[in-house]
């Protein structure tokens, strides 16, 4: 029987099995908890309340990101046991932790999205959400990924609570809700302290921490997970300044619909990463083939489950909106383009950074991101119609897509296949005189 690390086969493949179940499930549980706030808002604030959440909610994931990619990468990554880098990790899950919130408090603020007491507590939620979130990559650097479906079903259910509590003793408002997830993500934060290992609950002094260190690795993958959720927030920004709040609810109750696609495409393209990453020793061109094949196995996918949640829209919008508002059918089928989008890029931006292309990643996500909010800014202000908006934000990664596919693994491919034309052929190995004689 064969071992790893003193484990069986069997039962190591039934452990790889459960993390890999735990992480999945735990993605699909933290975007279904953001939603289900999403959902309460647009029964209870309608469209206009149900734009200003997912505005607030947005950014707090944007700031989070940072954080997550600066700091919880880096604590994966690095030696987080050393005390100097793990004073270098605190002192900046302080900084991004405080900084960021901050910043977008004062932005929201300053736009006239929030008054003063609402960007207060919105300050509050989202230093909160970026604190649980350096637990949270805790608990997933420690492989113990089912814990997370705790800490945010118990995050959740004291956000909903507070919510009742506050429907109890009066209006709820768009303050509540921002005071319900402060609430929700400090219930959330003594989960992850009570469920991380003890050698994970130690604080290390930040005077001399390896601040430097941490950054030189941190900056680039906070930078790049920071692309997508920034695009994001930048066009809640653009549609609440040019078309209002209502708006942007109308979009946000179709794009809560296709969510599952879009959850689809995005679990996939994590599956996608990793296989590359252990097929590395395979040759480029078999990969490549296999993307391409996969890019048209999630579009298809993609447009397939759009099609079906279009032509269930008007039964299914009612139990997302209620009363208040509809769901507009175009918006439905714009994110659902929207999926395929990004379906169709994902699998070779996947290869090219399993490939080490990081760097180039970044430029092609910034290519993405430049080219959805020039578009969107040019489709607003020429007065078309808000709802066909996700199209425009779909040009993005249909381009990022080609690029990385063209400019990314094209040459990588003819430079692999250069070396193999040109390297000279081994000759077998000439054969032992004895041997030679003993097969006449």
């Amino acid at each position: 029987m064969s071992h790893h690390r003193g484990l069986p086969t069997g039962r190591l493949r039934a452990l790889v099995t459960s993390h890999a179940s735990g992480a999945l499930v735990a993605q699909v549980w933290q975007a279904a908890t953001s939603f289900v706030l999403q959902v309460v808002a647009a029964h209870v604030l309608g469209a206009k309340g149900l734009g200003l959440v997912s505005l607030c909610l947005g950014t707090i994931v944007l700031v989070t990101a940072v954080t997550s990619g600066f700091v919880g990468d880096s604590l994966t990554v690095l030696d987080r046991a050393d005390s100097r880098v793990r004073g270098g990790l605190q002192w900046w899950a302080l900084v991004l932790g405080t900084a960021g919130p901050a910043l977008a408090a004062a932005v929201l603020w300053g736009t006239g999205s929030l008054d003063a007491a609402e960007a207060g507590l919105f300050l509050l939620a989202a230093a909160l959400f970026a604190v649980e979130e350096v637990g949270r990559r805790l608990l997933m650097a420690s492989l113990r990924f089912w814990r997370l479906v705790v800490v945010d079903s118990v995050a959740l259910a004291t956000a909903v609570a507070a919510l009742v509590a506050f429907g109890l003793a009066g209006t709820i408002t768009l303050g509540s809700f921002l005071g319900a997830v402060a609430l929700g993500q400090a219930t959330g934060l003594l989960t992850v302290a009570a469920m991380l290992a003890p050698s994970e609950r130690w604080a290390a002094p930040v005077r001399g921490g390896a601040v430097r260190d941490v950054a030189s690795f941190g900056v680039w993958r906070g930078a790049q997970v920071a692309v997508n959720p920034g695009v994001f927030t930048a066009f809640r920004l653009l549609v609440v300044a040019v078309a209002g709040a209502a708006a942007l609810g109308h979009l946000e109750a179709a794009r809560i619909l296709v969510a599952p696609a879009l959850l689809m495409v995005q679990g996939l393209g994590s599956y996608l990463l990793a296989s590359y990453g252990r097929d590395r020793s395979l040759a480029l061109t078999a990969l490549v083939t296999r993307a391409r094949r996969g890019s048209t196995a999630l579009v298809l996918g993609a447009l397939g489950a759009g099609l079906l949640i279009w032509l269930a829209a008007p039964l299914v919008g009612p139990w997302v909106t209620g009363d208040g508002f509809t769901v507009p059918l175009l918006a439905v089928a714009g994110w659902a383009c929207y999926a395929a989008a990004i379906a169709s890029m994902q699998p070779f931006v996947s290869l090219a950074a399993a490939r080490g292309r990081q760097r180039a990643m970044l430029g092609v996500r910034l290519l993405d991101a430049a080219v959805s909010l020039v578009a969107l800014v040019a489709w607003l202000l020429a007065d078309l119609p808000t709802a066909a908006t996700p199209f425009v934000l779909a040009l993005g990664p249909v381009a990022a897509g080609l690029v990385t596919r063209f400019v990314v693994l094209t040459p990588m491919l003819r430079m692999e296949q250069s070396v193999t034309t040109s390297a000279p052929a081994v000759p077998a190995p000439a054969q032992p005189r004895e041997a030679a004689h003993h097969a006449r």
